[in-house]
């Protein structure tokens, strides 16, 4: 699959404006990470050491009112606010083990920052969307250069 088309399954179609412009992977990459922080819409960026409040709860509940969706009950997604953890990637297992049920994940797009950016996506893109080397950058490890799904 390529990378273009990761990018029309992470953003609507009428978000994909000026990217024909762009044409090497590196921009395209750019592009994704900018594109997500400028409209707050599609990505949640998070501190590496976690989240502050609700930050996770919010971004499920404003994916569902956009896509007039349910993937928690108030009651999960209480639990959901007040749950423990040590490092944010349980957290996101948390999340996943919740929303997966509904045919939905909490995908994590690799940085090269000290943050997360999570997107939620269907589940049925899975494949599609964890198969492809995303960041080139020798620095980083192997497996955070992908798309990840903490399952």
């Amino acid at each position: 699959m390529g990378f273009k088309d990761i990018v029309s399954i992470i953003f609507d179609e009428s978000e994909l404006r000026g990217l024909n412009d762009l044409d090497k992977k590196e921009d395209i990459y750019q592009w994704i990470l900018e594109h997500g922080m400028s409209t707050k819409k599609r990505f949640l960026y998070l501190d590496f050491r976690g989240e502050e409040g609700y930050e996770i709860v919010n971004f499920i509940l404003d994916y569902e009112s956009k896509y007039d969706i349910e993937l928690a009950s108030q009651k999960e997604l209480g639990q959901l606010g007040e749950y423990e953890y040590e490092f944010l990637q349980e957290k996101i297992r948390e999340v996943n083990k919740i929303i997966s049920s509904k045919g939905y994940g909490l995908f994590s797009f690799p940085t090269t920052g000290d943050y997360y950016a999570l997107f939620i996506s269907i589940l049925a893109n899975k494949k599609e969307l964890l198969q492809d080397e995303l960041l080139v950058n020798e620095n980083v490890p192997l497996r955070e250069r992908y798309i990840q799904l903490y399952e």
